[in-house]
């Protein structure tokens, strides 16, 4: 089995870079909660979230 090839972050490191994958997440009080551990001001984490969104649309 052949080992996958890891890509460099920087520009020019001699591979494209992998990149995070998106995916869905759903707004749950459980959610919420593990959110709040990591983050310390989510109302702000969720005003950037909402924000970048908005900019892609």
């Amino acid at each position: 089995m052949a080992k996958k090839q890891r890509g460099g972050k920087r520009k020019g490191a001699g591979r494209k870079p992998e990149g995070k994958a998106p995916y869905t997440l759903t707004l749950t009080q459980a959610n919420v909660e593990r959110a709040k551990k990591r983050e310390p001001n989510f109302s702000g984490l969720l005003d950037r979230l909402l924000a970048k969104w908005l900019r892609r649309i």
